[in-house]
């Protein structure tokens, strides 16, 4: 039961983390704000703390380089917020379908 529960709260995090990049991509929310958010050193730690994944630990501590990119590469960053989508989608796959009624 433990696992299960684990498992739900790493697939709600990969829906928060595609959810937060569409909104970066779509200019609703700042690349500041998602690392408020979800993209920083202190939500990775805190989740290698409860022992996520570390295929999802690698998808956040990609998402705290959106910044550098932007910064750096400002015509690439909407195909490495796809990327990052990409994988975040393809890590969801990995996980058993959620079967009950709510998830709360």
């Amino acid at each position: 039961m433990i696992r299960y529960m684990s498992e739900i709260n790493e697939k709600k995090m990969l829906i928060s983390i595609i959810g937060t990049l569409e909104a970066v991509k779509k200019g609703a929310l700042s690349i500041a704000e998602s690392e408020k958010f979800l993209f920083s050193p202190h939500m990775i730690d805190r989740l290698k703390e409860k022992n996520y994944r570390g295929s999802l630990i690698e998808i956040l501590e990609k998402g705290c380089e959106l910044e550098d990119i932007d910064s750096l590469l400002p015509q690439d960053l909407e195909k490495y917020i796809d990327g990052l989508k990409s994988e975040a989608l393809e890590e969801m796959k990995k996980y058993e379908p959620f079967e009950q009624k709510f998830w709360i």
